[in-house]
């Protein structure tokens, strides 16, 4: 166990905030303070942060409301690679120079879109040596979402079938590994330019959404794993088998209220499940996942890397829904 060393705040760094919701253009890169570590927290020099949709979504609005939700000014960003640079009081695993990655609480105000963030020392895992800084950075939210979906949520098993909204995107793209590793037969859903790449992930059938309705099809699946929130309970159950399960990644309030409701409507009606999805975005999650990236070759597809000013313009786009794999931004010597 590493002695215990206090941090020391050395000066200014950079850090992406924004002090009001609004459109990308509300982001802007501030000159603060270096945060120094309390008590059971250590110091992170920040080498590569990966963007996900929760993050654009807390700076339009989407989560206001939520109960014990920080109110800007805030910073952006939760999911995060890097090195211990500093060590608060008290016991812990971790030891300066020791590459690290984990997420930030998506409730509070500090983001990981910064030179140095300060973090519970629970809330980082050591990299392994095999894993690169920008890989380790894309696992936390989408990699752990699909794990949970799939695994947890839905148990997917061999030979069944699954469908997959958004399946080029990221937390699509590690969904349709994740199902094949355990070697179900995948129907993916995307656009047509992303057919060939959700190909290679080991999809056995694609869907342009653009050209089909994959609710019309007359296939019935074990899984629905609507990553795209692309649909709902309700247009999807007369695919599903009697026992089949539907997932939406509530990835807004419309989706969230949607799905609770028709997962009270199913348990009551049918033998299927509706499962309003909630994260548990923690390492225990971070730990299953590197032992899928070691024991299955789980990996994230980096669409790009970008510096901390291309953050806005990569949201905007990321808005559209059109992604695939996962855009890194790169900080310091990551």
């Amino acid at each position: 166990m590493h002695r215990p060393r206090r941090g020391i705040t050395i000066g200014s760094m950079r850090a992406l905030r924004y002090h009001a919701y609004g459109p990308p253009e509300v982001l802007g890169i501030e000159e603060t303070p270096e945060p120094s570590p309390a008590a059971h927290q250590v110091k992170v020099r920040v080498q590569a942060d990966a963007l996900n949709p929760l993050d654009w979504k807390i700076r339009a609005g989407d989560l206001r409301y939520l109960p014990l939700f920080r109110q800007p000014p805030r910073g952006m960003g939760t999911d995060f690679a890097g090195e211990v640079v500093g060590i608060g009081d008290g016991p812990t695993m971790r030891r300066i120079g020791e590459r690290v990655f984990g997420s930030l609480s998506a409730f509070g105000r500090e983001g990981a879109l910064a030179d140095y963030i300060v973090v519970p020392d629970d809330r980082v895992l050591p990299i392994p040596h095999e894993l690169d800084i920008a890989q380790a950075a894309c696992l936390p939210v989408a990699g752990g979402t699909a794990l949970q979906a799939l695994t947890d949520e839905s148990h997917v098993l061999q030979g069944q079938w699954v469908l997959i909204t958004g399946a080029a995107g990221g937390v699509g793209h590690f969904a349709v590994q994740i199902a094949k590793s355990f070697r179900a037969y995948v129907v993916a859903v995307c656009s047509a330019g992303n057919a060939e790449f959700v190909r290679t992930l080991g999809a056995d059938e694609v869907v342009d959404y653009a050209r089909e309705d994959f609710t019309r099809r007359a296939d019935r699946f074990d899984v629905i794993f609507d990553a795209a929130c692309a649909s709902t309970f309700a247009a999807s159950r007369r695919l599903l088998e009697e026992t089949g399960v539907y997932i939406n990644t509530s990835g807004n309030a419309a989706a969230l209220v949607d799905t609770v409701a028709f997962a009270l409507f199913a348990r009551f009606t049918s033998h299927q499940r509706a499962v309003p999805f909630a994260l548990r975005n923690d390492s225990t999650m971070w730990r299953r996942l590197l032992e899928f990236v070691r024991e299955r070759g789980l990996r994230a597809h980096v669409e790009r890397s970008i510096a901390l000013e291309d953050v806005a313009a990569a949201q905007r786009s990321m808005e559209t829904g059109h992604g695939r794999g996962k855009i890194v931004v790169r900080l310091g010597s990551g």
